[in-house]
């Protein structure tokens, strides 16, 4: 079971970065996969940006400016587990020593959120990454508010009826989990999970756009009712496990 999900978005300053992955990976990372009730842990550097251009007639994309939310985006965290409970039991919490504190501060623009999921699908690449084969080697992590119910209504039945079903044909695909939060700014989260992301791609929705599907939806733009998390959605290459070659 893995059907809570952590995720932590972070930037690392280019003169810390070195020490901080080293001990990351080294230490820190495998101390929380060993933890009771984590399914998986996975550590994913967010591919560069392309500088990709909004299709022509697409609506404009907005971002929160909620100066309260950390607008981190090069490294992101992303735990599964059984159940959210995992992330609020006390009796596991701890206090962190000085090495852990201060490897810790050395991220920057920090934020996370705690998301449970409200359903998920196959993608046609799912036998090659099992349940249980722990974190994705790649993934595109949405996250987003809306602003009222109307907008939310119409969030579920574009999952429901274009996005989730592009999932079961995009090459490459795993799966991907429409996501609800517990804590944190987004009230929404989409987790794509890939089995390779290619040199010259920043995002998967080329992929999405060639499974077809688009004509099933005639109702509002998505762009038009979400409202982005900062530089979202994170797309990346897992870094820790390595990915084998």
């Amino acid at each position: 079971m893995d059907t809570a999900i952590k995720a932590e978005w972070y930037d690392v300053d280019d003169a810390d970065r070195e020490s901080y992955l080293d001990w990351l990976h080294g230490r820190h990372l495998p101390a929380l996969q060993s933890r009771p009730g984590y399914s998986w842990v996975g550590h994913y550097d967010r591919a560069p940006d392309t500088g990709r251009e909004r299709k022509a007639g697409q609506p404009p994309r907005v971002e929160t400016d909620d100066p309260n939310v950390g607008k981190g985006s090069q490294f992101l965290v992303v735990i599964a587990a059984a159940s959210p409970d995992v992330f609020f039991d006390p009796n596991a919490s701890q206090e962190a020593d000085a090495e852990t504190e201060a490897q810790l501060a050395k991220r920057k623009e920090y934020r996370s959120a705690v998301f449970v999921e409200e359903t998920r699908v196959s993608g046609p690449d799912w036998y090659r990454h099992l349940p249980g084969s722990g974190a994705p080697p790649a993934i595109q992590l949405g996250n987003y508010q809306t602003r009222n119910e109307a907008d939310d209504l119409d969030l579920a039945i574009w999952y429901r009826q274009m996005k989730l079903p592009q999932v079961t044909r995009a090459r490459g695909c795993i799966g991907a989990r429409k996501l609800v939060s517990v804590v944190g700014w987004p009230k929404h989260g989409i987790l794509y999970e890939f089995m390779e992301m290619e040199p010259g791609e920043d995002n998967f929705e080329q992929r999405f756009r060639d499974a077809g599907l688009n004509e099933r939806w005639t109702g509002r733009h998505v762009l038009e009712f979400v409202v982005h998390g900062p530089k979202g959605p994170h797309a990346g290459r897992r870094i820790w496990p390595p990915v084998e070659a």
